[in-house]
């Protein structure tokens, strides 16, 4: 995917732009740095990723740019939690821009993504956008760097490029723990959850499932705790 990267915070471009690229995505920035080439084809934009900031404090010509681009593409909004659309920031300097404009700019925003986030979060909110046709009825859940697309039943550490192979039970279960939020659910809440009220087979088959779903997430960096047939994620 080619993507527009509008912020002036250095930092921050430089780490979002290196967690796009290492999944593949072509980045540009408005303003451009010294490694863009200095032209980018306002068609070719499938995406802007723009810090909240960005309209407050970019000049008006890469403004204007910024504005021309939203013709073509979708808008993801990096959020600050203390900064929010028409209210001053203490640390965001004002340079005579038209609030008109500025209004504009975040009225287009067709999803949010609050600071600090992690690569999996940022790539899965990417990921979402892209699929323009049913972007409004997918829902991302992460914890940490682990994000599941609950429309496609996919989970994603760290690459979102390369699911989790999960069996669908694998899947489900590990849906549940996220959705714990950190809390720990017993096997039989998550026989129940996956497999319905079963039968002994199916507390054999949901074993053998929880099994393998530990060994999946320890081969990829994450761990299943397990205390007495307590679930839980990390």
């Amino acid at each position: 995917m080619r993507i527009l990267l509008a912020t002036l915070n250095t930092a921050l471009r430089n780490a979002v732009r290196a967690a796009l690229e290492s999944a593949g995505h072509v980045v540009e920035t408005i303003p451009a740095g010294d490694d863009d080439d200095g032209v980018f084809d306002a068609s070719a934009a499938e995406l802007i990723i723009m810090d909240d900031a960005f309209p407050r404090q970019a000049d008006r010509e890469d403004l204007d740019l910024l504005v021309a681009q939203m013709m073509h593409a979708r808008l993801l909004c990096l959020r600050t939690p203390t900064l929010t659309a028409g209210h001053d920031s203490p640390d965001v300097a004002h340079d005579g821009h038209d609030e008109a404009t500025e209004a504009g700019v975040l009225s287009q925003i067709d999803d949010e993504l609050y600071k600090p986030f992690s690569d999996a979060e940022l790539l899965a909110h990417v990921r979402r956008l892209s699929r323009v046709d049913d972007a409004e009825d997918t829902t991302i859940l992460t914890r940490g760097d682990l994000a599941l697309d609950t429309d496609s039943r996919r989970a994603f550490y760290g690459d979102l490029g390369r699911p989790l192979p999960l069996s669908p039970r694998e899947y489900a279960a590990l849906e549940m723990l996220v959705r714990a939020d950190g809390g720990y659910l017993t096997f039989d809440e998550l026989l129940e959850g996956v497999c319905g009220n079963g039968f002994f087979e199916q507390r054999d088959i949901m074993a053998t499932a929880m099994r393998s779903l530990a060994r999946k997430l320890q081969r990829a960096g994450l761990f299943l705790t397990q205390r007495g047939d307590r679930y839980r994620i990390g």
